[in-house]
């Protein structure tokens, strides 16, 4: 008698637990600033410009990374959306016991 109630639970666990999966490797893929913090000084001393170029690190996901990690939150959202459709449709069959 319970044993659907313990499925319909378990599959909401699951969906939420997909959706945060996605979110959180969605937010670890932020870059991050790793550079040492700047020092101000009272005093305005002279500086000499040079003209530097910047690349970005090779530490940080690449294209591929980000596409993975697109996929997956697609792919937690639509099964999160399957998930709540099946059991909001099927919700109204409760079997008191």
């Amino acid at each position: 008698m319970y044993h659907h109630r313990l499925i319909h639970a378990a599959r909401a666990v699951a969906a939420a637990a997909c959706i945060l999966l996605a979110l959180a490797t969605a937010a670890a893929a932020m870059p991050a600033d790793n550079g040492p913090p700047t020092k101000r000084n009272a005093v305005a001393t002279p500086t000499v410009v040079r003209e530097t170029v910047v690349r970005p690190g090779a530490s940080g996901p690449t294209t591929l990374g980000f596409v993975v990690i697109g996929v997956g939150a697609a792919a937690a959202l639509l099964g999160a959306g399957y998930l709540g459709a099946r059991i909001a449709t099927r919700g109204g069959r409760l079997h008191a016991g």
